[in-house]
């Protein structure tokens, strides 16, 4: 198992794997989009979440659950799922004949140096497809001043 380097010799403990837990109201469609349309490998079903694997050490739930967060307003404002990819063209063309309409197809941003498409999923939940311009992003340090940053 990879597992995350102590960069810094701080006593902050290790992450391990990542989960992004979404919430709906049918389980099964929503499911069913992860599973059939994005073609996502099904891992766990706990009965009322299942998770699916993005990567070796990512993963998505989608759960059903009445106590979820944002209840009150059933809203899934302000979270949106980003999916890093180098082929986005491909998810498009991929994810097009399965009959997904886009919000954005695949288009530059010179803003946030990235090249992206957007669409939105049966519960609710925006999805971002990208491939950053800087292929080594995720190799910054936390000592990148801010004004670096693309935003």
């Amino acid at each position: 198992m990879n597992e995350e380097p102590n960069r810094d010799n701080s006593q902050r403990p290790e992450i391990n794997q990542s989960i992004v837990f979404t919430y709906c109201d049918d389980l099964e469609l929503a499911s069913k989009f992860f599973r059939e349309t994005m073609e996502l490998e099904f891992v766990v079903d706990q009965g009322a979440c299942h998770i699916y694997r993005l990567t070796g050490l990512s993963y998505l739930g989608v759960c059903c659950l009445p106590d979820r967060p944002g209840s009150v307003s059933r809203s899934q404002a302000g979270v949106m799922i980003t999916i890093v990819s180098s082929d986005v063209d491909g998810w498009h063309d991929f994810l097009t004949s399965k009959g997904v309409n886009y919000i954005k197809k695949p288009s530059h941003s010179e803003r946030f140096s990235v090249y992206s498409s957007l669409f939105e999923s049966p519960h609710g939940y925006r999805i971002e497809i990208q491939s950053f311009d800087d292929k080594n992003w995720h190799k910054k340090t936390s000592h990148s001043k801010v004004a670096d940053l693309p935003f």
